[in-house]
């Protein structure tokens, strides 16, 4: 199976801190791909979500034109879901955001950020 990481936030600086994280991890480049909006990332999975490949999604809640909750809700009609995984990357330290988030299934973790070195090696390790 063929694991694609996607980064959905529009901050660039905290898409590239992530990619540059990933990497270190030792995740090939090929694999990582960063989006500004939902929208962006949402059209790239409808032409790209053929086979065996499975998607791990660091998603921020707070974005511009759709925001990570639309995101969410969007996915649930596409065929595609069940080979998505979603963590929540955010600013928000609203407990109702976390309690939120675990009412879709794709969500497995919900997190402040930004990344750190030690997540991303268990996360690796856990789901990839």
């Amino acid at each position: 199976m063929r694991n694609e990481i996607l980064f959905v936030d529009d901050d660039r600086i905290f898409n590239m801190l992530h990619t540059r994280l990933f990497e270190r991890a030792g995740v090939e480049k090929s694999l990582l791909m960063s989006f500004k909006t939902g929208d962006e990332c949402l059209t790239y999975l409808d032409r790209h979500s053929v086979g065996d490949t499975r998607f791990l999604i660091l998603l921020d809640i707070s974005m511009p034109v759709m925001d990570g909750w639309d995101f969410l809700e969007r996915l649930q009609y596409r065929d595609y879901k069940e080979n998505t995984l979603i963590v929540m990357v955010s600013s928000s330290v609203d407990g109702a955001d976390k309690e939120r988030s675990k009412k879709f299934d794709q969500v497995i973790d919900y997190i402040e950020k930004p990344l750190t070195s030690r997540y991303i090696t268990r996360l690796i390790s856990e789901e990839l």
